[in-house]
């Protein structure tokens, strides 16, 4: 089952942590007993007295860095966990014990071929320190000052191997975790795994801040950092130092004479920008990733979480906005089910239209004012869980970028409101969407797609033509709902069968009692007899077998 010592000792440790904390069910579930031989522990008292979401939450933080990454991963998809655990992962901080630079000074030396000495001028100072990289501030020989990012070593190799083992885990708990309310916990590693990788390569990120750089070019209103592309690589990320204040710093920000109010107001502003009009956006603006310049420039840092929805999505999003806005509650539930992808075939749409139109009316009873998108946003997403209606990674990615800004707006001002600064913000792009200058853009590219379809159609209609005459030609259909009716079908002419062959031997031993047929039994043919009798069994169960369908 596990294919290293190393492997063995981390399930082992894995199991142990499993146990204190009151989770026996899944070790009995896993039944790693036959493979590896372990101690379990008691549980402790005082953990046992905490929910089981906390619990996990616990449970996650003792496992080391790789399952903090997933779980704060997880903690923006309700798709694929409880909404409870969701709330539980949010709350988990990615900040790890830093390891010595010199550790890290040979990655400058095989990326770059240089040593640290030529290509900074004194010593880096470590900045942050989280579970996939160290951030250092330094200055570089030409004299511009540099945030340094490197990943740490060993970490691709830790996570693939922790990855490993939560495959084998979660094939022996695929359908035993339901009263957790997770369906299928190897889809939860698949989708850790496909995001992972992104985070674990750093010229995915300088891709993001060269984008973000572009979209924002020209804005006094922002501050974009350079990317020093020359000493950046996979595994090294060098970009231009932000001297700023950070954005919840009340106290500093009045000191350098700026408002907060205005600073909470600008960087609402900036997100529902990059949102609606670029559809690239910075999916975690949390307080450590915002600053603020002295002169009122805010700046983003940490590019490796960035969200980008497509046009139609945009569209979805701005008028289900627009609906709530104008209170047709009914209509924006539509929206939101553009917005999703539906697990459940079976959705009764009407059901889901009106339950929703409900959630949204409960906060239009009083003011705009009062409404609160985080709590708006949960509301929408719990019932969403409950019909199994989930909206597309994306877009909970600009639900989280909102809800996230929101919170950081209320600690800056406390009155401020972000259904009222969204209001124009969707207005603006609904109406804009509508315009007759919208129309004619749209219009403009008509003539493009006329003529790439006359240019194509003939090509097309000969191909189809070549297969029609070489018989190549495959049409396939697809039914939907029909398989009741083929069984409907299959048992009625089941039963007509058993009934002509009923039939059939009641003749026939009629027959063999009118002719006298030997061999015989008080006059009677034996074989007649027989028939008889089998054709009344037959008979009786095929008449049970009906009235038991109620279609007597």
């Amino acid at each position: 089952m596990f294919d290293t010592l190393r492997q063995v000792e981390r399930t082992k440790d894995i199991v142990s942590i499993l146990v204190k904390n009151g989770f026996h069910d899944i070790v009995s579930a896993v039944g790693v007993e036959k493979y590896i031989k372990f101690s379990i522990s008691q549980s402790s008292k005082e953990d046992l007295k905490l929910s089981r979401s906390e619990r996990i939450r616990k449970t996650v933080e003792e496992l080391g860095p790789t399952f903090i990454k997933m779980a704060q991963i997880l903690s923006i998809r309700p798709d694929l966990i409880p909404l409870e655990l969701v709330d539980e992962f949010s709350k988990l901080q990615d900040s790890v014990q830093p390891i010595p630079f010199a550790e890290l000074k040979y990655r400058f030396v095989e990326e770059f071929g240089k040593d640290v000495d030529e290509i900074f001028d004194g010593e880096l100072t470590l900045i942050a320190s989280a579970s996939l990289g160290q951030v250092y501030k330094g200055r570089l020989k030409s004299g511009e000052s540099v945030a340094v990012k490197i990943l740490r070593p060993k970490t691709k190799r830790m996570i693939q191997s922790d990855i490993e083992i939560m495959y084998h885990i979660t094939s022996l708990l695929e359908g035993k975790l339901y009263s957790y309310g997770i369906d299928s916990p190897t889809k939860i590693v698949e989708e850790f795994e496909r995001t992972i990788k992104k985070e674990l390569d750093y010229n995915r990120e300088a891709l993001n801040l060269k984008r973000f750089s572009r979209n924002f070019a020209g804005n006094d209103r922002i501050f974009v950092p350079k990317l020093y592309e020359e000493y950046s690589c996979g595994t090294i990320l060098t970009m231009e130092f932000v001297e700023g204040i950070k954005i919840t710093d009340i106290n500093k920000l009045e000191e350098a004479g700026i408002s907060p109010k205005n600073v909470a107001k600008s960087g609402f502003e900036l997100i529902c920008e990059q949102i609606f009009e670029h559809r690239f956006f910075h999916a975690d603006p949390h307080p450590g990733n915002i600053f603020v310049l002295t002169d009122g420039r805010i700046a983003f840092v940490d590019f490796g979480m960035m969200g980008s929805i497509s046009e139609r999505d945009r569209k979805d999003f701005i008028d289900m906005i627009y609906y709530i806005v104008k209170e047709e509650e009914e209509k924006a539930a539509l929206c939101v089910l553009n917005l999703a992808k539906v697990e459940n075939s079976n959705l009764d749409t009407d059901a889901f239209a009106k339950d929703m139109g409900d959630v949204i009316r409960t906060y239009f009873y009083g003011s705009l004012k009062d409404i609160k998108i985080k709590n708006l946003i949960n509301d929408i997403v719990a019932l969403m869980s409950r019909y199994k209606v989930y909206f597309k990674e994306n877009n909970y990615l600009l639900t989280k970028s909102i809800i996230t800004i929101e919170g950081v707006g209320k600690i800056l001002d406390p009155n401020f409101n972000a259904a009222e600064e969204i209001k124009p913000f969707i207005l603006r792009f609904y109406k804009e969407s509508v315009s007759l200058s919208a129309f004619l853009s749209k219009a403009g590219e008509m003539p493009k797609e006329f003529g790439d379809f006359l240019v194509q159609f003939p090509q097309d209609i000969k191909s189809i033509v070549e297969k029609m005459k070489s018989g190549k030609l495959k049409i396939e259909f697809q039914h939907m709902g029909l398989e009741k009716m083929e069984e409907s079908i299959e048992k009625s002419a089941n039963r007509l069968s058993i009934s002509i062959i009923i039939a059939a031997i009641l003749i026939g031993s009629a027959l063999l009692i009118h002719a006298k047929t030997p061999p015989m039994l008080l006059d009677i043919p034996i074989l007649g007899l027989a028939g008889f009798i089998i054709a009344v069994v037959m008979g009786i169960i095929l008449i049970r077998s009906i009235y038991k369908k109620g279609r007597l």
